[in-house]
C-alpha cells in the first residue's frame, strides 16, 4: 500500500494586481468604467460650485423695503408715514441711499419734492424706520402717490440693486373749505355785497392760510371788510384754530353781463408759494338792471387821447322798471391829472372839491320823475391839457376816468334794497410821445473829423452825428429808428453813445437802422435822451459846387406804445454840410467848393 504523505503547510495563492484584474474586462466595460468615473467628476465639481453659489447668492426679495401709513387723507391735512428698510439677506448692504419722492404739490418741510437720505452700510439683519411728514393737495377722491427707492450694492457683488415702494393715498374731504355767496338778486352796474366764507375742518391749528379770489372780467371790485394782502383779490388770515371758521364781506360792480362765474382757493403760504387745498366756484345769474347808464366820449364808446384833445361827454339812461322814478340824482365823477377842468362847460352843477358834476330835478326836469321806459341823456366837455404833468418816474400811464352814478329812492317790489344805485365808469388812456433829433458836428468830441472844411469837389470830410431819443408818459417797445445815407456820402464803421450796439449799416441799401426795443418813460425829461453817435463821410462831386449838400436824409422813428397799443412815429429833418448844431461851421463853411 502506498501512503500519500500529507502537507504540512496549506497552499498561499495570491490574487492578481489592478493592472492584471483590467486585463480581465473587456474593452467595451473598460469604455463604461472611464466614462461612469468622468460622469462622478462632474456631478461632485458641480455639486460643489452650486453649494458655493447657495452660499453666497444674493436675494433682492429679502430685502424687507416698504411704506406705511394711513390710505386716506383729508387734502392739506399733515401726515406721518414710517419708510421701513431690513436686510434679511447674507450680505451687507453698502452705499445705501434711500430716496423719497413727494407728489408735485404736496406740502413738504423745506419745499423740496425729492429727498435723499445717505444710509451707509446696513449690516445683515440690520434695518431701520425713517418718519416723513407731509400734507397732500388735491381734488376730492383723486389718488396720490408717495414713492420711495432704496438703493445699495450687496456685499459680494459688483451690480447696484434697488428696491421701490409706493403708497397710494385717496384724498378725502379737504382741511380747509371756501365758499362763496351772492344774495339772491344780483344787479348789474350797481354795489352788491358778496360774502366768502372759509372754515378750518381740522383739530389743529393750520398756520399761514391764505384765500385768493379770481373775478370775472366785468367784476369791479370796490372794498372789503378785511383788507387785501395783494392787489384786491388775495388776503392772509394768519393761523387759524381748530374748527376756526369766519367770513369776508366784498363789495363789488358787475358790468353789463348776463352771467359771471367767481373762483376762489383757500391754502397756506410757505416761501413765497401758495399750496391751494381747497377751490370753489360760483356762477352767478344777473337780474335786467332797472336803469340803464352809459358813457360814451366823441360818440364813442372809448377812445385812447393826446394832450390838448377835446373831449364831449355823454350819459344816456333810460328806466326799464314799470314804475315811475322820482327824485333821480345822477352825479359824474372825474379824476385824472390831465384834465383841464378851467375849460369844462356843462349845465350840471359843478363841485371843485372833488371834481364832480351833479344833475337833479333842480337843473334837468325829468328827474323829478322818470316815467317808465323814458330816456335822456346829459352831456359836459372839457379838454385835456396840452402838456403832460411828469415831475417823478410815477407820472406816467395817465388816465382821465368818469363814474357816473344814478340814484333814486323809489325802487321797484321786487328789489330788495333801500335805495336804488346804478353806475357805469369810462377810463381814457392818454398815448405816449416820443422825440428824435438829428444833430451834427464837423468839431465833435466824441469822435474826431478830418478832410477840408469847407468841403472839396473828389475830396473826404467826415462828419459826426448824433441820433437822440426822448419818451413821455408811457413805456415804448419796438422802438426803430431809420434813415438812409444821401448819394456822396458813405458809412465809416466809428459808433459810440449808449445805443451803439443795435445800430446796423446795410451796404446794399444804403440804409442806417437803430433797433432801440424798449425805451422808458421819462427818458429825455426825468433821464438824458438815449442817444446813438456815429461818423459818416462826404465826397462832393463837380455837380455839388456851391450848394450845401445833405449829409443824411430824413431820419423815422416807428413804435409801439406798451400802455394804450397804439403806434408812435416821429421824425427828424435832414441835416446839412451847415451843420446848424455845430458853431463852428455855419454858413461860410457849408457850400462845396471846387
Amino acid at each position: 500500500m502506498i501512503q500519500i504523505p500529507t502537507p504540512t503547510t496549506s497552499p498561499k495563492f495570491s490574487g492578481p494586481s489592478l493592472p492584471q484584474a483590467v486585463r480581465f474586462f473587456s474593452p467595451r466595460q473598460k469604455k463604461i468604467l472611464i466614462i461612469a468615473s468622468i460622469i462622478f467628476l462632474i456631478v461632485v465639481i458641480l455639486s460643489g460650485i452650486g453649494f458655493y453659489f447657495w452660499l453666497t447668492s444674493f436675494k433682492k426679495s429679502r430685502v424687507d423695503f416698504n411704506i406705511s401709513g394711513p390710505t386716506q387723507a383729508a387734502s392739506g391735512e399733515q401726515i406721518t408715514y414710517q419708510i421701513s428698510y431690513w436686510n434679511n439677506t447674507n450680505q451687507i448692504l453698502q452705499n445705501a441711499n434711500l430716496t423719497v419722492r413727494y407728489p408735485q404739490e404736496a406740502v413738504v418741510a423745506g419745499g423740496k419734492i425729492i429727498q435723499n437720505v445717505d444710509l451707509g452700510n446696513i449690516g445683515i439683519g440690520g434695518g431701520g424706520k425713517i418718519e416723513v411728514n407731509l400734507a397732500f393737495v388735491g381734488s376730492d377722491k383723486s389718488i396720490q402717490k408717495l414713492q420711495a427707492v432704496l438703493s445699495y450694492k450687496p456685499q459680494n457683488t459688483v451690480s447696484t440693486f434697488e428696491n421701490e415702494a409706493v403708497k397710494e393715498v385717496a384724498i378725502n374731504g379737504s382741511a380747509l373749505t371756501v365758499d362763496f355767496k351772492a344774495p339772491e338778486t344780483v344787479l348789474p352796474n350797481i354795489r352788491n355785497v358778496y360774502i366768502i366764507h372759509y372754515k378750518n375742518n381740522t383739530e389743529e391749528v393750520l398756520k399761514n392760510v391764505s384765500i385768493e379770489a379770481s373775478y370775472p372780467q366785468d367784476f369791479n371790485f370796490v372794498s372789503s371788510d378785511r383788507v387785501p394782502a395783494k392787489s384786491n383779490n388775495v388776503w392772509n388770515l394768519g393761523d387759524l384754530n381748530p374748527n376756526e371758521e369766519g367770513n369776508i364781506t366784498v363789495l363789488g360792480i358787475l358790468r353789463n353781463t348776463e352771467s359771471a362765474n367767481f373762483e376762489l382757493a383757500i391754502g397756506i403760504r410757505e416761501s413765497d408759494k401758495f399750496f391751494k387745498f381747497s377751490r370753489s366756484s360760483a356762477q352767478i345769474n344777473l337780474t335786467a338792471s332797472p336803469i340803464a347808464v352809459d358813457i360814451s366820449v366823441n360818440n364813442q364808446s372809448s377812445i385812447t387821447i393826446n394832450p390838448g384833445d377835446f373831449l364831449q361827454f355823454k350819459i344816456s339812461y333810460k328806466n326799464n322798471t314799470s314804475i315811475t322814478l322820482s327824485d333821480i340824482v345822477l352825479k359824474a365823477k372825474l379824476d385824472g391829472l390831465m384834465y383841464d377842468f378851467s375849460s369844462l362847460k356843462t349845465k350840471g352843477f359843478y363841485n371843485g372839491s372833488d371834481n364832480a358834476i351833479t344833475w337833479n330835478a333842480g337843473n334837468t326836469a325829468e328827474f323829478k320823475n322818470l316815467e317808465p321806459a323814458a330816456t335822456g341823456e346829459v352831456e359836459f366837455q372839457i379838454t385835456v391839457k396840452p402838456q403832460y404833468i411828469i415831475r417823478t418816474f410815477r407820472d406816467k400811464n395817465f388816465l382821465l376816468q368818469v363814474l357816473a352814478t344814478m340814484e333814486t329812492p323809489t325802487v321797484p317790489p321786487s328789489l330788495a334794497v333801500k335805495l336804488l344805485s346804478v353806475s357805469s365808469d369810462l377810463a381814457l388812456k392818454v398815448n405816449t410821445k416820443a422825440e428824435l433829433k438829428t444833430k451834427g458836428y464837423y468839431y465833435d468830441t466824441v469822435i474826431k473829423n478830418s478832410g477840408p472844411l469847407p468841403p472839396k469837389v473828389s475830396k473826404t470830410t467826415t462828419y459826426t452825428i448824433h441820433w437822440q431819443v426822448a419818451n413821455y408818459s408811457n413805456d415804448l417797445d419796438k422802438v426803430i429808428v431809420k434813415t438812409v445815407l444821401p448819394e456822396g456820402v458813405s458809412w465809416q464803421s466809428k459808433k459810440a453813445g449808449a445805443g451803439a450796439a443795435t445800430l446796423e449799416y446795410n451796404d446794399r441799401t444804403s440804409e442806417l437802422t437803430w433797433n432801440i426795443g424798449k425805451l422808458p418813460a421819462g427818458t429825455g425829461l426825468l433821464l438824458d435822451p438815449y442817444e446813438v453817435i456815429f461818423q459818416v463821410a462826404l465826397t462832393p462831386s463837380i455837380k455839388n459846387v456851391n450848394t450845401i449838400m445833405p449829409v443824411i436824409s430824413d431820419s423815422n422813428l416807428t413804435a409801439e406804445d406798451i400802455f394804450t397799443g397804439i403806434g408812435v412815429t416821429a421824425s427828424a429833418p435832414a441835416l446839412k454840410t451847415d451843420m446848424p448844431d455845430d458853431l463852428g461851421v455855419g454858413f461860410t463853411k457849408s457850400r462845396i467848393q471846387p
